[in-house]
């Protein structure tokens, strides 16, 4: 069985895409978990009101609000309740692809039934939509996928929590962990989620991204330190003020991993 986690804080504006692609799934035998940090807004109530009005049974779904210490804590807590076999994470904002993505998992699990299994992304960017496109071998050689499209198995997760010390890269971390260990991978051509990468916190903190990236790596060191204050730190800052035709123009350019469904 898969569990599916998706942490959540002040998310009113945006859960509903979330859960309403999760009751949407045309297989239903996973579990459904919302990890909540203590929202002041109506989160958990909306969320209820989706799960019921989606008709998501009531047994196959774990609802907790409290407070914790940030996204990794939250998924580090997701995990220690789950069940299932096998753990996706599609935290608020995010959504399936469509009602076929269970199936097409629980499929992949029953032919190839590695320690992590991984489809595409459709990515949503400012300058257009297209799908992330890598795998084994071709592209980022830890984490070739985003992570609300692989499932890993649940007992890796146990066995090495996301690691709290870092804001962002924690779960690139764990799949670092992941490869020094020799663990199986497998890639499948299908598309998992939708994931909107105009606010994310990797894509408008590209210092922070490079500065835990190094220590990953083990590479990180007062000099690489400041050659990353001297050349990522000011992207954010252009990011703000330029043009934003320019900004397309560039992003589309550097972007060479996505192929592009449509451009704006």
């Amino acid at each position: 069985m898969i569990s599916v986690i998706t942490v959540t804080y002040n998310a009113s504006a945006f859960i509903e895409t979330t859960v309403r692609s999760v009751c949407r799934q045309k297989n239903r035998d996973f579990e459904y978990l919302i990890i909540d940090g203590a929202s002041e807004d109506d989160t958990v109530g909306k969320v209820r009101r989706l799960l019921h009005d989606g008709r998501f049974p009531l047994a196959q779904t774990t609802i907790v609000s409290e407070r914790d210490l940030g996204i990794f804590d939250a998924m580090n807590k997701g995990v220690l309740l789950a069940k299932g076999d096998y753990v996706l994470f599609l935290n608020a904002g995010d959504c399936f692809y469509d009602e076929h993505v269970v199936d097409n998992l629980e499929s992949a699990i029953r032919n190839h039934p590695a320690d992590a299994i991984y489809g595409r992304t459709m990515m949503l960017f400012y300058e257009g939509r297209g799908i992330y496109n890598e795998n084994e071998e071709h592209g980022d050689p830890i984490m070739p996928f985003i992570h609300q499209s692989v499932i890993v198995k649940r007992e890796h997760l146990l066995n090495h929590p996301f690691d709290l010390s870092y804001k962002l890269l924690g779960d690139r971390e764990f799949f670092y962990w992941m490869r020094v260990q020799k663990m199986s991978f497998h890639c499948e051509p299908f598309i998992v989620s939708t994931y909107d990468a105009r606010e994310g916190g990797s894509e408008n903190n590209p210092y922070l991204v490079a500065v835990e990236g190094d220590r990953i790596l083990g590479k990180n060191s007062r000099w690489r330190n400041l050659r990353w204050r001297l050349t990522k730190a000011p992207i954010q800052p252009i990011k703000d003020w330029a043009p934003r035709f320019l900004l397309n123009f560039y992003f589309q350019r550097k972007r060479k991993n996505i192929d592009w469904v449509e451009k704006y």
